[in-house]
């Protein structure tokens, strides 16, 4: 009876394990019965291909919500839909929520924050997901603002603005009900883009574009500003692994585009070597492994990379498959 508590014990242990680690791809793909780019998902392999939307439209950039079960995103026609529970689609259409381009969850999920239009001005708005027929708050300052992301509290805003006619990186504070909530990040006079931050809210990283179009990927720590890859061909979108120890980035040069990962102080910068052509978008899946989409004008496939021991897989081609994100 001793030995098979055990056996039980471990046999329930391994597969709870297993089952942990088994989560979802949400991807879009244009191998879908109208020819548009749909919203699918998939297992971490590749298998299991389902598709949730069969909309008249370009379907694009969907983003998972913390409970695992939702999923965001938009159209080429900027609207912004949601599925509420994936399970169930696509026998439940997705529901519509307003106007506007990437969207994403706040870390609650109660809320889901997007770009759209304020006065003719690209900003940033927060709707409500729950109440029906809520309409959505200005989130950013009124003045042109994207490329937005939250901390992991929820309480600081990091996005792209201009200030006196230079892109800039700010932080705004979310908490701060004085005029002082909001910050200046980048300390240079180049076109500052697509920031991120660090899982403990320390650390805020982006890319400066000169006049010659080469990105450099900065980092402000403690105020401080300092250049991570200053001397390599142009890099952008820096993004930090969920420990914070590792930042993935693209280098763009005038034969290919790269998928490259460097320690979080800018050491040991490392091409990925990943298979399927140009990076086009990609995601940290953990601490280890990175999902992205890449190709060329004919095709685009999915694939993973281990940073640690080099290993790329393509998990899907044929046809365009886009945006992959991994299920939180």
């Amino acid at each position: 009876m001793y030995l098979i508590k055990i056996f039980l014990i471990s046999f329930l242990l391994f597969s709870n394990i297993g089952f942990a680690q088994k989560k979802k791809i949400a991807y879009c793909s244009n191998q879908s019965s109208s020819g548009f780019l749909q919203i699918f998902t998939m297992n971490e392999d590749g298998s299991e291909n389902k598709q949730l939307t069969d909309l008249p439209e370009n379907c694009m950039k969907p983003k998972w919500s913390p409970d695992g079960k939702q999923i965001v995103f938009y159209s080429d026609k900027g609207l912004v839909y949601l599925i509420r529970n994936f399970e169930q689609a696509p026998e439940t259409p997705p529901f519509y929520l307003w106007s506007g381009y990437n969207p994403s969850f706040i870390p609650s999920g109660e809320q889901v924050m997007f770009n759209g239009e304020y006065d003719d001005v690209l900003s940033i708005f927060i709707i409500d997901t729950a109440q029906f027929g809520a309409e959505p708050s200005l989130l950013s300052d009124g003045g042109y603002s994207n490329m937005q992301v939250l901390s992991n509290d929820g309480n600081k805003l990091v996005y792209s603005t201009f200030v006196a006619a230079t892109k800039v990186i700010v932080v705004s504070d979310l908490n701060d009900t004085t005029d002082a909530y909001l910050s200046l990040v980048s300390k240079n006079d180049d076109a500052n883009l697509e920031p991120d931050i660090s899982p403990d809210g320390s650390k805020i990283v982006y890319s400066s574009f000169d006049n010659n179009l080469k990105g450099t990927v900065r980092i402000n720590t403690n105020g401080n500003e300092i250049p991570l890859t200053k001397g390599m061909n142009s890099s952008n979108v820096p993004r930090f692994s969920p420990d914070g120890k590792n930042i993935a980035f693209v280098v763009i040069n005038d034969k290919d585009v790269s998928l490259y990962k460097m320690d979080s102080d800018g050491n040991g910068k490392k091409d990925l070597n990943i298979n399927g052509g140009d990076v086009g978008t990609f995601q940290w899946m953990d601490n280890e492994r990175i999902i992205y989409d890449a190709g060329s004008d004919t095709k685009t496939s999915i694939g993973i990379v281990n940073i640690k021991t080099g290993e790329s897989d393509i998990i899907l081609e044929g046809g365009f498959h886009l945006h992959p994100t991994i299920q939180k």
